[in-house]
This record gives C-alpha cells, sequence and structure tokens, in this order.
C-alpha cells in the first residue's frame, strides 16, 4: 500500500532512481530459492553418479586400509577426508552462490548500495514497528510461510511413507543398493520441492513488485516539488520564453529595416525580403509574422521607408515555405522578380 492516501501517482523515473541507490527494489527471495532448487536437483542428477564412486572409492580405500586403525594417523586421515568431500562439494556451493547471484542480477540488474546496512531511528520506533507487524507484508509473509510448511509436510510425507517401506529391507540388501535408493529419494525430494517453489516464487515475485510501486508512489504536490526543483519554477520558465521571444522580435525587426520589400496578404501575413544584386544568389526572407507580428513588420517597414507590396498569394506561400534567413523558392522568382521590377521602375533603376 501507499504508505500515505494523498500518494496516488506513479512514481517519476527520478523517484525511481532514488529508491534504487537506496536499496529499494522489487526483489524476491523466492525467485533464488527456487532457481537454486531447480539447479542443485539438475546438477545432482548429471553429478550424484560421479560422486557416488568418488564417494564409495574413499570409504572402500580408508575402511579397507589398515594404517586408518593405528591412532596416531587420525588427524591425516580426517584432515585427508575432509579435503576430498570439499572437493566433492565445491561444485554443489559454487553453483548455489553463481544462481544466487544470477537470480537477483536478473530482477534488479547489476546494483550494489550500503544504505539499507545504515542504522535508521524509525526502525527502532515502538509505533512504527507496531504498523509494520499489522501490515499487508507481514500477513502476506505469514500465509506464505504456513503454504510453504504445508507443502513441505505434505511432500515429506508422501515420501518419507514410500521410504519406509525400502527402509525395513536395508538390512538384507547390500549397501551399494541402499545407497542407490536414498539418492533415488533425495533427488525425488529435491524435485518435488523444486517443482513446488515455482508457483510460491512466481507469487511473491508480483506481490514485491506491486509492494514496491505502491511503497514509492508520490502525491501530486511531491510531483510538482520535483519538476520546479529539476526543470526549474513554471513561472521563471514561462517569463524566460516571453523574454526570448521578445528579444528576437527585436532582433527580427532590426532586420527589417534592412529589406527592401515586405510582401503582405495585406493583413494577416507579412513577409520582408533583402536583395543586393551581386551579392545574394536570390532575394532572402530576413523577417517574417502573422497577425500581431505582421502589423509591427509593416509598422516597422513604413517608419524606415520600404515599400509594402499587397500580394496575399505570394505572401501566404512565402510564409509557408521559407524560414528566416531562406532564399526564396525558384518556382516564385517570377512573381517576385515583376515585384522587384516596379520597385526599381519607383526608384528610377534599371532591373
Amino acid at each position: 500500500m501507499a504508505k500515505e492516501p494523498d500518494k496516488t501517482e506513479k512514481a517519476t523515473p527520478r523517484r525511481r532512481e532514488k529508491a534504487r541507490e537506496e536499496g529499494q527494489v522489487a526483489k524476491s527471495m523466492d525467485i533464488a530459492i527456487s532457481a537454486s532448487l531447480v539447479s542443485v536437483f539438475l546438477l545432482f542428477l548429471f553429478y550424484i553418479p560421479f560422486a557416488f564412486k568418488k564417494l564409495y572409492t574413499l570409504f572402500v580405500h580408508f575402511f579397507s586400509n589398515p594404517l586408518a586403525n593405528i591412532p596416531e594417523n587420525n588427524y591425516l586421515i580426517v584432515k585427508e577426508i575432509v579435503y576430498d568431500l570439499a572437493i566433492l562439494l565445491a561444485p554443489i556451493f559454487l553453483t548455489l552462490l553463481v544462481i544466487g547471484v544470477a537470480a537477483n542480477v536478473v530482477q534488479v540488474g547489476f546494483h550494489i548500495t550500503w544504505k539499507p546496512l545504515m542504522p535508521k531511528l524509525e526502525k527502532i520506533n515502538p509505533i512504527s514497528g507496531l504498523k509494520r507487524l499489522f501490515s499487508l507484508k507481514v500477513l502476506f509473509e505469514l500465509f506464505k510461510n504456513l503454504l510453504k510448511l504445508l507443502v513441505a509436510t505434505a511432500v515429506s510425507y508422501y515420501l518419507v511413507t514410500y521410504l519406509l517401506e525400502d527402509v525395513f529391507r536395508f538390512s538384507a540388501t547390500p549397501l551399494y543398493s541402499d545407497s542407490y535408493i536414498l539418492i533415488k529419494y533425495t533427488l525425488v525430494m529435491v524435485l518435488g520441492f523444486a517443482l513446488l517453489s515455482i508457483p510460491v516464487a512466481v507469487i511473491d515475485f508480483f506481490f514485491r513488485k506491486y509492494e514496491f510501486e505502491e511503497s514509492i508512489k508520490m502525491s501530486k504536490q511531491e510531483i510538482k516539488e520535483e519538476q520546479k526543483l529539476y526543470e526549474g519554477n513554471p513561472q521563471i520558465k514561462s517569463a524566460i520564453r516571453k523574454k526570448m521571444r521578445e528579444m528576437s522580435l527585436t532582433r527580427m525587426m532590426a532586420e527589417v529595416a534592412k529589406a527592401d520589400v515586405v510582401i503582405t496578404n495585406p493583413e494577416h501575413f507579412a513577409v520582408a525580403l533583402a536583395y543586393k544584386r551581386g551579392a545574394m544568389q536570390a532575394p532572402k526572407v530576413v523577417a517574417k509574422g502573422v497577425d500581431f507580428v505582421a502589423l509591427r513588420i509593416k509598422e516597422e517597414a513604413k517608419a524606415h521607408g520600404i515599400p509594402i507590396e499587397e500580394n496575399p498569394p505570394l505572401a501566404r506561400a512565402l510564409y509557408q515555405s521559407c524560414e528566416i534567413g531562406d532564399y526564396v523558392p525558384e518556382n516564385l522568382y517570377q512573381a517576385i522578380a515583376k515585384i522587384f521590377a516596379k520597385i526599381y521602375k519607383k526608384r528610377g533603376l534599371n532591373g
């Protein structure tokens, strides 16, 4: 559950990263346990025949060796037995270590943090302790452990019931046969626990994921505060954007004074063109705008004596096809050439 009623919003990426740094992750230990049981069964299936032969050889060696009956040799014999057993058990423990690490890495990725080990005052707070005692997490753990106990009891009872029939015959059968029966039932027991642990692990994983998502939920106010902290105050950002637009408009209006002609809609569009013969490959758009900005462009043009030509189709075409600083496209050359020819005629210049 969410820690507070007002925390109804999904956690932001920054909140998730902070939780990860603090060691809060959606991780199920039962996944690692289930994976270990399955791996141990598979390892036993292929490794036990080899290990059994080694153990059989080891016991034959020591029990048939007359030197093993000399008390002075006990230390060396025990040391050798421990060494041989360690060699045999090493693959099992190594497999458990690798599978345990891999199961956790698959769930949460590779991440090491020491923050969960740091002492926290709220952990020794009796009120917080009572709240945790009656939490959904504790109830789920109780249910899960009871389920595990029932499953383990049922599997053990089933196996022991059938195993007893063979146990009563142990005194009349060779040691090799008795060992084979014990190994067989050990494998069956490990397989039974492994298969039954899988659904428990899956349920636990999804519960942990649900619990984690609920624990990192945020309130709307927290999201706003985070946005202010990392992205800046929206009001300040809005003021900065407004100021940038004003500065951009001021620079554009300064370019209008350098234009040779302003082509208008006449009310909605205005595009200012500059053309220096011999220095430019074609007329260039130095300013453009609609509505209020178009009105400002026309006012600026009048203030500096820049010719204003009304040509609605051409004004719309220039506004839609060109950005500030672009040269006009070739398909508009003819229409613009007529306007410049008209301007040059008025000025008494040859086009």
